[in-house]
């Protein structure tokens, strides 16, 4: 079974709609989309790894309706929008601000905040994360998991490889493909 990744869903943030051009025309329409989306890809054995935010606004009751309509074993790496409410939902392992963690045979670093240096990022580890809405572009070895991003919608680790494959620029092939001769050369 694959990992599903996400983050930004900003369940019940009615000012998400404008600040981030959602394509929904009410805060209802758009937690239906997002619930819609998610449990047409996510199976309830799949694991799935919710990068931060994912709600602002509903009260208690409201957020537990949700998070049980979701499917999947849920696992939170908190963001600067998830209250304690969220934090005490009742998350298949205890929500966290980084995670290492090996999925697939892949060495992942999942954090809700995009790093510019991750342990293991020459070595081939991904770095996973949300927090900005697609607004930063994606490297060869780090990719925004944000609904944003993914047609608002989890994604695969196998999507997410391919879409890093296809998106490396010129210098990061470069770098991919460098002797060790090329890459003092581009350190100078």
């Amino acid at each position: 079974m694959p990992a599903f990744f996400t983050a930004d869903l900003h369940l019940g943030h009615q000012q998400v709609l404008d600040h981030c051009a959602r394509p929904f025309r009410s805060i209802e329409e758009h937690d239906r989309g997002i619930v819609d989306r998610w449990n047409n890809r996510v199976g309830p054995d799949d694991d799935i790894f919710i990068l931060g935010d994912f709600a602002l606004g509903l009260s208690a009751r409201e957020l537990r309706r949700v998070f049980g309509e979701l499917r999947g074993r849920k696992h939170l790496i908190a963001g600067n929008h998830d209250s304690a409410k969220t934090l005490d939902l009742p998350w298949a392992s205890p929500p966290r601000e980084i995670l290492r963690v090996t999925l697939e045979r892949q060495q992942l670093f999942l954090s809700h905040y995009p790093p510019r240096s991750w342990p293991g990022m020459h070595a081939g580890t991904i770095a996973l994360y949300g927090h900005t809405h697609g607004a930063i572009a994606d490297t060869r070895h780090s990719c925004d998991v944000g609904v944003d991003r993914w047609a608002f919608r989890p994604v695969t680790l196998r999507e997410i490889r391919e879409h890093l494959t296809a998106n490396a620029g010129p210098l990061e092939e470069e770098i991919a493909n460098a002797d060790e001769r090329t890459l003092r050369r581009l350190a100078a």
